[in-house]
């Protein structure tokens, strides 16, 4: 099949209105492709598709001949934005294997590589300073040994879990359940910007298409499917996260959780998943053994030269009383009993820890790390 000459009716097929994905993939399917979908008569759609949409599709040619279809695909690839449909050679092969794959997907940035191993990391919007932690070190150590991390770019878990990798040196992937040329939530502008020029961000929905709160979930089983594992850091029990977890676990793929406090809000969605058989994150190395993504990963960085992929760049010791906090609130009695510093030297070193906002008082004489 010639690819070329199919995007421009691909992407028509995206842009009538009241045509869904399934309607779009049932028509392809039955046609051959893209233009032969577009070629066919009014009697071949109400053979396949409610009358109503077939409505639209007739409704749509008329209005757009195929010189016409192919000009404004022509006009729309003078942009920013990609469009890779299901015949490019570009459609993620991994997103072809899931129950429901999108018909097409728009882009700003890069595609994350076949070859190499993705993992999602999702959670909380508001998450707590553990949540917060666990996400940036695992995404940090991810990102050390060239594994890109997959998120919805949303407030908590996600954003933190992709500017760590980011900053890390590593790639991250955003997957919007808008367009691509939406930023949202708006304070996640800088994260946005920068996912462009060190990842990308992806969407299946078309571009100028505005944040619907019904929108989000579907998108929810692009983030799995372009992961080999989802590692889900803090969840309520009834949340948006537990429905990734649901269609990862729909599509074969390995999910894990990072473990919590039983009375712990924040935690009973994780501990839920760990009664019903999810990993549990003891650490990244481990869950990369169990998963095999470890013995890919050296596979891959043998064929390209590079023997070093497991070394991780440590991080400098923690001296004094730091290395005895925690993120559960410690008194100064404690903290003197287990690092047996004096009362005075504790205090001090309290203070510097939260103008450096590395601790912070939570109430009187207790305190937990921030980082």
């Amino acid at each position: 099949m010639d690819w070329e000459g199919q995007q421009a009716y691909a992407y028509w097929l995206e842009c009538v209105w009241g045509l869904g994905r399934k309607s779009r993939w049932e028509l392809v399917k039955a046609a051959g492709s893209p233009k032969a979908a577009y070629e066919m008569d009014t009697e071949g759609w109400r053979a396949l598709l409610p009358g109503k949409k077939a409505d639209a599709l007739e409704k749509a040619k008329t209005e757009c001949s195929a010189e016409r279809v192919e000009e404004k695909y022509r006009n729309f690839c003078k942009g920013d934005v990609r469009y890779i449909s299901s015949v490019h050679p570009d459609y993620p092969g991994r997103l072809r294997k899931i129950p429901d794959p999108p018909f097409g997907l728009f882009l700003l940035g890069e595609m994350p590589q076949e070859k190499t191993p993705a993992i999602a990391v999702i959670g909380a919007r508001e998450c707590s300073e553990y949540g917060r932690y666990v996400a940036q070190e695992a995404s940090k150590a991810l990102a050390r040994k060239g594994i890109p991390v997959i998120s919805g770019m949303a407030r908590g878990i996600d954003s933190i879990s992709q500017w760590a990798a980011l900053q890390a040196g590593g790639k991250s992937y955003g997957i919007l359940g808008n367009g691509v040329d939406v930023c949202y939530p708006a304070q996640n502008r800088k994260l946005y910007e920068t996912l462009k020029t060190k990842g990308g961000l992806l969407s299946e929905y078309l571009p100028g298409t505005q944040p619907q709160a019904g929108l989000f979930p579907m998108r929810n089983r692009i983030i799995s499917g372009l992961s080999d594992v989802v590692l889900i850091v803090e969840a309520r029990e009834r949340s948006g996260t537990l429905i990734t977890a649901d269609m990862a676990l729909e599509q074969g793929k390995e999910v894990y959780v990072a473990p919590g406090r039983l009375t712990d809000p924040l935690s009973r969605g994780c501990n839920r998943l760990v009664k019903q058989g999810a990993g549990v994150l003891v650490s990244i190395e481990e869950m990369l053994e169990e998963t095999g993504l470890a013995e890919s990963l050296w596979k891959q960085t043998q064929q390209e030269g590079k023997a070093d992929w497991g070394k991780e760049r440590k991080r400098p010791a923690q001296k004094g009383v730091f290395r005895y906090l925690d993120f559960y609130p410690k008194g100064v009695g404690q903290l003197q009993q287990e690092s047996g510093m004096e009362y005075r030297e504790i205090v001090c070193e309290l203070m510097e820890l939260c103008i450096d906002n590395r601790a912070e008082q939570v109430s009187a004489g207790q305190y937990v790390k921030k980082e």
